[in-house]
């Protein structure tokens, strides 16, 4: 293993290209000659299990404070090349993907665009989450390029997930929704708790057209019966989708399946070890299953989402 005071120049570069990885490398040492790029990355990989993570670590940090004290922080290299994607979005667009974020996540992705898209942006959220956005962004300075870097290519994946512009001018909730059902559940309800507080017309409209997993756990039990009873109901689709739920909640939707298959449902057990891909998988099979009775009519989705009544 190498110390720190070991490492060359050369060493320390192919240590940034393996944290950094191949496409942001290329971006930000766009200077070096191909057949050099290519050298170094293969040095990276005799280097990997080498040096330890703490020095590492040391090497990225030297690296950012060199680049902060020659005044790179908003060089075209660095933070605003990571975040160039922000641009490409539309106002729709960029609070949809920034809502649901922390403050600092927002304020760090704020610093990144032009002053009228980051006010429109500000405009539309409420005033204590406006407070918590302008303080973190007079601490940005603090955030290691480490963590600059995962924001950037976070908020890049979750841009896969956006409706086009024209989509979504046009679709509203829709179009939202569209993009949640993309989602994994856990981020989608992300959006929803956040929509909740910041927009609940639209998180209305979207409720129209996309159901969480829960949403279908809660029904209430005239169109739960319904719908559970209904023989292309999967047992096994059903028992992988429950295999993260709680045992009342489980018993609860067995209660709701006639006789037979109700004595030949077996529910999922941590000794099955079911993979959280799969418990997606079924949850959407299972979402997919009611929406197909909801487009179909014979499922009300103003029914699938009233409130139980409650027994007095």
């Amino acid at each position: 293993m190498k110390t720190k005071e070991e490492l060359t120049g050369y060493d320390k570069v192919a240590i940034l290209f393996d944290i950094l990885g191949d496409s942001l490398s290329l971006n930000m040492f766009k200077d070096i000659p191909e057949a050099e790029f290519y050298k170094i990355w293969d040095h990276a990989k005799t280097l990997k299990n080498t040096v330890p993570t703490a020095i590492k670590k040391e090497v990225l940090e030297d690296y950012y404070f060199k680049m902060l004290s020659k005044d790179k922080y908003k060089d075209q290299t660095s933070s605003e090349k990571m975040f160039e994607f922000l641009e490409a979005l539309d106002d729709e667009q960029l609070f949809v993907l920034l809502s649901p974020e922390k403050p600092k996540v927002i304020a760090l992705a704020l610093e990144q665009i032009d002053n009228e898209k980051r006010m429109i942006f500000l405009s539309k959220v409420n005033v204590e989450k406006q407070n918590k956005i302008v303080l973190q962004t007079g601490e940005l300075n603090d955030i290691p390029l480490e963590a600059i870097i995962h924001t950037a290519n976070e908020l890049k994946k979750k841009c896969a997930f956006l409706p086009e512009s024209v989509k979504f001018s046009r679709g509203g909730g829709k179009s939202v929704s569209e993009m949640l059902g993309k989602m994994p559940e856990d981020d989608a309800k992300k959006y929803l708790d956040q929509m909740k507080l910041d927009n609940p017309g639209l998180l209305q409209e979207v409720k129209k057209y996309f159901l969480l997993f829960d949403d279908i756990v809660a029904m209430p039990d005239g169109i739960a019966a319904t719908f559970w009873g209904d023989p292309e109901i999967d047992l096994e689709i059903m028992a992988t989708a429950l295999a993260d739920s709680e045992t009342e909640t489980v018993d609860k939707l067995q209660g709701y399946l006639p006789g037979k298959k109700a004595a030949m449902f077996t529910p999922k057990t941590a000794d099955d070890n079911v993979s959280k891909r799969e418990i997606d998988e079924s949850k959407g099979k299972i979402k997919d299953q009611l929406q197909k009775k909801i487009d179909g009519g014979d499922i009300n989705i103003e029914d699938v989402l009233a409130a139980p009544e409650v027994e007095e």
